[in-house]
Formats: C-alpha cells, sequence, structure tokens
C-alpha cells in the first residue's frame, strides 16, 4: 500500500505520540498493536503509518495529517474525521464516522477565517434549517448543527447525510460527454427534488451542477440549501439579509430576476436555473460563456443562448425547446413549476448507472480545494497593494478544461420554433427589464 505524496521530518515516536493524542484509535487498542507488532522499533514513521492503514485503523488523509505533525482537529466532539470531501467558499466537508454508532456522515465546518464573519454564520443556519426541514430522497439529509471549540475557539458545524457520489461537473471530467437522455433524468430527478422543496416554502435560488450529487446507481441528491429563501418573517433568514447573505446565486445559472434583486424571486428562479443547468450538461457548455460577470447577466437579461442543437444534433427538437422555455427571461412565459418539467422531461428521461472511483475523485477534490486555499492566500497577501476589483478569481482546471472552446451565440431576436404545444411556445421578444 503506498502512500502518494506523503513525506515526514517526525520520528516514529514522534509519530506514534502525535497518534497517540489525535484521539483517532481507542487508547487500548493503540497500545496493544504498538506492543504486538513493535512499532517503536520501526525507523520509517511511513512504513508505521502503513502498518495502521493496512489493519484499516487510519485513513490516507489521516496519516497524512499526523505525519505533518496536524494531529488535532481530527476528532469532533463524537465524530472522527477520516477524509475531506470537498470544499467550497464556506469551508471544508469531511467524511466523518459517529464513535456511537458507527454510521459515516458528512460533516461541514467554516473555515477559521469565516467562523466569526456573521454572514457565513447565518447562511450556515440558513442550510440547517432547510435541510431539516426537508425529507426526500431527491434533497441531501441534513442531520443538525452544532457548536463545539478547538483550539481556535468555538466553531459551529452541520452534519448531514453522507453521499457517496460525483457532480455533474465531474462526470463530464470523467466521461467528457454525458448522454442526453441521461441529461434528462439526472434534471428531472432534480426537478422532482425542487418541486418538494418549492411546496415546502423554500427556494434553492443556487441551483447549478456543482449542487447536484448523482450516486452509482444514477441517483441524484440536490445539494447546499445555504442561499435557500423562506419566510421573510422567519428569524434566520431576517438575520441572513442582515449580514448580506442575500446575493446572486452563481453567475452562470442566475436567473434575470435574481441579478436585480435576489429577494424579490419565487420558485421560477430555481426552475431558470434547472434549465441553465440542463443546457449544460447536454452541451458542457454555459449559456453565456463569457469572461465578465457583467456580460454573463446581460446574456441571462437580454440574449438567447446558442442553440443546443447546432452543438448536438441528435438532440430532439422538443427537447431544445423544452429548455428554452425553462430559460424564458420573463418568470411568466417559464414553464411554471418543477412538476411540469419533470413531466415534460419524463419521455426524454433514462437512469443508467454511473461508473467513477470515489476514492479518486477524493483525492483530485483534495487537491483542488489545496489549490484554492493556496491561491486565497495568494489573493490576501497581495490585498494590500492590489483592490479586491482588481483580482480576478481564477478559473477552475476543470472548468477552463471544458469550457476552453466555449462561444456566444447572440440571437435574441430569433422566432421560436413551432411545436404545436401551445405551453412551450415562447414570444420572439423576451427580453428581462427592471421594470417588467
Amino acid at each position: 500500500m503506498a502512500i502518494i505524496d506523503m513525506a515526514t521530518t517526525y520520528s516514529t515516536n514522534e509519530f506514534l505520540d502525535n497518534l497517540a493524542k489525535s484521539g483517532v484509535i481507542p487508547r487500548e487498542r493503540f497500545d496493544a498493536i504498538v506492543v504486538r507488532d513493535r512499532l517503536r522499533d520501526i525507523e520509517d514513521a511511513c512504513e508505521v503509518a502503513k502498518i495502521f492503514m493496512r489493519d484499516g485503523l487510519l485513513t490516507r488523509f489521516q496519516a497524512e495529517r499526523i505525519l505533518q505533525g496536524r494531529y488535532r482537529g481530527l476528532t469532533i466532539d463524537d465524530y472522527l474525521v477520516k477524509d475531506v470531501l470537498g470544499a467550497g467558499g464556506m469551508g471544508w466537508v469531511y467524511i466523518a464516522k459517529e464513535v456511537a454508532t458507527g454510521w459515516d456522515v458528512a460533516i461541514k465546518v467554516l473555515a477559521t477565517s469565516e467562523r466569526n464573519n456573521q454572514g457565513m454564520l447565518a447562511r450556515m443556519q440558513l442550510e440547517a434549517q432547510a435541510g431539516m426541514r426537508l425529507t426526500h430522497p431527491n434533497i441531501l439529509r441534513t442531520h443538525g448543527i452544532h457548536k463545539s471549540v478547538d483550539s481556535h475557539g468555538e466553531f459551529s458545524y452541520l452534519v448531514m447525510e453522507l453521499v457517496r457520489g460525483i457532480t455533474p461537473l465531474e462526470m463530464l471530467a470523467v466521461h467528457r460527454r454525458i448522454d442526453w437522455q441521461q441529461a434528462c433524468d439526472l434534471v428531472m430527478q432534480a426537478a422532482i427534488g425542487l418541486h418538494y422543496a418549492h411546496d415546502m416554502g423554500l427556494v434553492h435560488r443556487d441551483i447549478k451542477p456543482e449542487n447536484l450529487l448523482v450516486r452509482t446507481n444514477g441517483a441524484v441528491k440536490i445539494l447546499d440549501f445555504g442561499l435557500a429563501m423562506v419566510d421573510e418573517n422567519d428569524e434566520e433568514f431576517a438575520m441572513a439579509m442582515i449580514f448580506g447573505q442575500d446575493r446572486l446565486g452563481t453567475a452562470d445559472y442566475v436567473s434575470p430576476e435574481q441579478t436585480l434583486n435576489s429577494y424579490r424571486v419565487d420558485h421560477r428562479t430555481d426552475i431558470y436555473s434547472l434549465g441553465c443547468t440542463l443546457y449544460y450538461l447536454l452541451t458542457s457548455r454555459v449559456p453565456f460563456p463569457v469572461s465578465s460577470t457583467v456580460g454573463k447577466i446581460q446574456g441571462h437579461r437580454k440574449e438567447r443562448p446558442q442553440s443546443i442543437r447546432e452543438l448536438r444534433p441528435e438532440i430532439p427538437e422538443r427537447l431544445e425547446l423544452i429548455v428554452r422555455k425553462m430559460m424564458t427571461k420573463r418568470p411568466e412565459n417559464r414553464i411554471q413549476t418543477a412538476a411540469e418539467v419533470a413531466q415534460y422531461l419524463a419521455p426524454y428521461a433514462e437512469r443508467k448507472p454511473v461508473e467513477f472511483d470515489f476514492e479518486r475523485v477524493l483525492r483530485w477534490r483534495l487537491k483542488q480545494a489545496r489549490q484554492r486555499v493556496t491561491l486565497q492566500k495568494l489573493r490576501q497577501h497581495h490585498s494590500d497593494t492590489l483592490s479586491t476589483a482588481a483580482i480576478t478569481p481564477p478559473q477552475a482546471e476543470l472548468e477552463t478544461r471544458i469550457r476552453h472552446d466555449t462561444r456566444v451565440h447572440r440571437a435574441g431576436s430569433d422566432d421560436e420554433p413551432s411545436t404545436g404545444d401551445s405551453n412551450l411556445s415562447s414570444s420572439s421578444t423576451d427580453d428581462f427589464q427592471a421594470n417588467s
């Protein structure tokens, strides 16, 4: 068993002492293994780590951390942190084992730099509140939100259902293209989950490929209700508004009305974003692949994306029209409910298994997360001499590879093709104006 990209300056005794202090292995069992295998007689600490990994007592992630002397933080209350599941703007998501039950869960922890950010805390509260309200097979479950203390002070963390899956973005990286029937099935499942959330009074406001997880059997889970809009009288939502979390979703998938006022939207904003997501899954390109956020927003408000059938001629004409109708600029002209979206997509949807090596996916995510942390530190280092506006966040490596040959098709005045279905017909002039 190899430990990739790992070295240590610690001796075997130092490694074993740090491992004991980490709390990852019960002390009695740890002591018994050290004596049984005469581990203190082995000179190479990495070889000792391999023995614990071989016996299933340490994960690669845990071994790397402890060999680096970073043994703290591998336990959070009654949970053992086993691996990195992902990372985002808020912080880190870990795979953890609940000691009392032996169950694996996902734990989301705010980055140390964000622990006192009231906006981030409010967003985490929103995500917890929304996730605990929703019980649906197509929505990731949230079990609870808790507080703990470590060497940096008090912090909050979410405990969630663990789903061993990949995002459609990762699917495209692995398989280069998604079958259009499978793409329809993924979005149909997401629409079914969204319809349930909408019926429960929630609007997600950040639907995008990165917020969908696909399991090996093809089942979809919607993630991250951290921007979910709930009742304006709700205390947590009011806190989020006060602390600045009433913001846009993601520029590549945001609805026109959400670019004007992220609060004055309804469930139809999710339908638009889901349409953008389906467009991306079918074409491997975002609808408006320009470099600037302003350009993307202008596209969502006034332009029509390049025809899906120009990019993939095998796509049925009616399916392209469904996507266009989901992405209609004016909410009143869109498909009106997520249930209707699911109904329209059902004839084209085909459930297929998804092949991926989850351990390899985890290693790739950890590598990407570490690169983002490095870039954030570099930007912070230069912030004393450069204004925030002058720093353009770099495109993710994977995103760049997928989008490198994109172009914009500006055809806002083209008429929609006729299909004989009045519910899917669309006006030829559908620019979204601030006063519409």
